[in-house]
């Protein structure tokens, strides 16, 4: 939804925010009609299902809809299942719902999007139709089936609505998020380019670069059910992952090696400072769009990259008067931004292709899977221990509102998968509870008694749901409107025949909000986060993917795109904010940059044109330094030190020697950086960052 940074504004309240939420509220009014009219046991999950469905895309609408509704089904079989088979014992009936909740959470925190949500939401309906079953084991199939009615008439004009009145899709919303994002990361390069920029301008804006990715990975899952044209490659969606996180990963290295002052003031290197000053004017200018329309500056764009090689080239091959380590400084630049550029111009060529026609297309292997499988067990368990703690408290007490704690308790249950820390959503979703409830309550108690007919309800619930809206679609207010008006309308939505109870209406909301809080202590008892995923991916990088490269077992390019699958993988897991997170996506990007110089030390050790001495060296050096991964830092350095003394021992050669050695060098001393003054690099591969 559009949105406004000026500081005051509390809505949004244009044309666009205006229509949201009027047919926001249109769909719902109908809904409860429908619900009204066919006489459902609970209208109110009719409404209620319209707004949880509030999406900013008709793809999204549809996706959440049809993981929804399809959640809804296998859960309703399932429940009826566990109401015919247990109803008669409690211990075996409380069992199944755990099982059931368990395998519920598990699925959600292994899946992604609206996946997820599907998993989740099963777990929500089946727990509501066994306990509600057991409690009338004939009539078990009605509250099933009115479960699936009310939900399926909720979904069906959710969907129309955005569908039929202005559609938004969320292919056209990932196209201009692709736009932007292109335009941004241009914008970052040139600040790369200038070596000047500071460094904490760069790192806010890579963090502000990072989080657009997991939105690229939500939106084209959405664009899937729209039409044809719509629908973004799913595989060549990935590679403009890649390419956008190596382009990242790229600049920030550039800038590194130019904010330490690499090129100096050496006039010899006069054509280096300027043609990076070129390439920073033109990304400053924006970047330039997917080909065909953007031809000319696309051809600029590699026309300045072609004479960064160039001179990566002259300074590698010919005689200077230069130092040979300035040679090697002025050549690992050039190459640097020339490989930053050349990134750029491939993820544009990428991002073209993106929705053109192509043939259907498998997923690509090796993928980083979404959580780790121990992370996914924990939470399940978790889920069903909270509810096995909640039925025990039922039993204890006999409450005749059980059902309603089991409803909350489930609901929470939606804050704690895949979130390291339950308690900053769980708190504020709790509070925003429990103010639609006291809502609620005084809209039953002053305003229906004067309210005759559906008709004037129609028109109340209008004004109310209108104003909700606005700030449903203000990004500031989102999350805690729609909580607020999600549960407003559940609790202040009725049956056919209005009978207000007070009484069982309070004890109704205290319950609902106790199952909230029996989840959120369990939650907090049984902390479960993504951290072991962030191990293992940290271990398996230093430990095992940059040895590979180092002793020349796996093609650097190979191990490069996995550990930038990894850093996509886990974006959605990490708060930027906090230093550790930050410091393990540096680190990372950090890997995948290395991996490539660890893969062009490796090709020139294993050159023929170099003397035999001096190869050998190299690659006993770098069999020690992907020794030395994980471990005390002196030996990698050490390591590095020893390939350093040998290339500068080495009698200046001729022929194609020459080159090699001043490319060696370049790559050494990138190394040699990243050990030295690089602290997330060195945190990173020698596992420091859990200190």
């Amino acid at each position: 939804m559009p949105r406004d940074n000026r500081p005051g504004f509390v809505l949004n309240p244009n044309w666009r925010t205006l229509l949201f939420s009027s047919r926001l509220a249109v769909a719902a009014i109908v809904a409860l009609a429908l619900a009204y009219w066919l006489e459902l046991q609970e209208p109110q999950w009719a409404i209620l299902t319209v707004y949880l469905l509030t999406q900013s895309s008709t793809g999204a609408a549809l996706a959440k809809g049809a993981f929804r509704f399809l959640g809804t089904i296998l859960a309703a079989l399932y429940g009826l299942t566990a109401v015919k088979l247990f109803s008669q014992d409690p211990l075996l009936l409380v069992g199944s719902a755990m099982g059931w909740t368990f395998l519920c959470y598990y699925g959600a925190a292994r899946a992604r999007n609206f996946t997820a949500y599907g998993f989740m939401l099963a777990g929500f309906t089946g727990l509501l139709v066994i306990f509600q079953g057991a409690a009338a084991p004939t009539a078990a199939w009605l509250v099933a089936l009115d479960r699936v009615s009310e939900i399926s008439i909720g979904i069906a004009c959710a969907t129309l609505a955005g569908a039929l009145v202005v559609p938004d899709h969320a292919g056209t919303q990932l196209r201009g998020l692709m736009a932007t994002s292109r335009r941004a990361l241009a914008a970052h390069c040139a600040l790369a380019l200038r070596g000047a920029s500071p460094g904490a301008r760069v790192i806010d804006d890579r963090n502000a670069l990072l989080p657009l990715l997991v939105k690229f990975d939500a939106l084209r899952s959405y664009s899937r059910f729209e039409a044809a044209q719509m629908r973004a490659d799913h595989a060549r969606m990935d590679e403009v992952t890649r390419r956008f996180l190596g382009v990242l990963a790229q600049a920030r290295m550039l800038h590194l090696r130019l904010a330490e002052g690499g090129l100096g003031d050496s006039p010899e290197l006069a054509p280096v400072r300027a043609a990076l000053e070129q390439a920073a004017a033109l990304l400053e200018r924006g970047a330039p769009g997917p080909l065909p329309e953007n031809r000319a500056r696309c051809a600029e764009l590699s026309r300045l990259r072609r004479d960064l090689s160039a001179l990566g080239r002259r300074f590698a091959q010919a005689e200077h008067d230069l130092p040979f380590e300035k040679r090697a400084e002025a050549v690992l630049v050039c190459r640097q931004a020339a490989e930053m550029l050349r990134g750029l111009a491939l993820l544009f060529v990428a991002e073209g292709a993106v929705f053109r026609p192509h043939p259907a297309r498998t997923m690509p292997r090796g993928q980083a899977r979404h959580a780790a499988h121990a992370s996914a067990l924990l939470q399940g368990a978790r889920a069903a221990l909270a509810l096995l703690v909640f039925c025990a408290i039922w039993y204890a007490t006999q409450w005749d509102q059980g059902l309603a704690g089991i409803t909350g308790l489930a609901l929470m249950n939606y804050q704690c998968v895949n979130n390291d820390d339950p308690a900053t959503l769980g708190w504020p979703y709790l509070r925003a509870v429990a103010a639609a409830c006291l809502a609620a309550y005084a809209t039953m108690g002053l305003i229906y008694p004067w309210l005759e007919g559906f008709e004037a309800l129609a028109l109340f619930l209008l004004a109310v749901l209108v104003p909700a809206g606005l700030l449903i679609g203000t990004p500031r207010h989102a999350r805690a409107a729609g909580t607020f008006t999600i549960f407003y309308v559940a609790a202040a939505a009725t049956g056919n025949v209005f009978t207000p109870d007070p009484l069982a209406f309070a004890n109704f909301c205290f319950a609902l909000a106790f199952g909230m809080f029996v989840c959120l202590m369990v939650a907090r008892l049984v902390p479960v986060t993504a951290e072991g995923a962030r191990r293992h991916v940290a271990a398996r990088t230093r430990a095992v993917l940059l040895p590979e490269v180092a002793r020349g077992e796996r093609p650097a390019a190979w191990v490069s795109r996995e550990i930038l699958e990894s850093v996509g993988a886990l974006l959605p897991q990490l708060a930027l904010a906090r230093p550790a997170h930050d410091m393990l996506a540096r680190g990372l990007l950090a890997s995948a940059a290395s991996a490539w110089e660890l893969g062009r030390l490796r090709r020139i050790a294993d050159s023929p044109y170099l003397p035999e001495r001096l190869r050998g060296t190299m690659r006993d050096g770098l069999a020690s330094f992907a020794s030395a991964a994980g471990g005390p830092p002196r030996a990698a350095e050490e390591a590095l030190a020893r390939i350093r003394s040998a290339l500068a021992g080495e009698a200046r050669p001729e022929g194609p020697a020459s080159p090699l050695r001043v490319e060696a060098a370049g790559s050494l001393r990138f190394l040699e950086d990243r050990l030295s003054r690089d602290h997330a690099f060195r945190a990173f591969i020698f596992g420091e960052e859990r200190a």
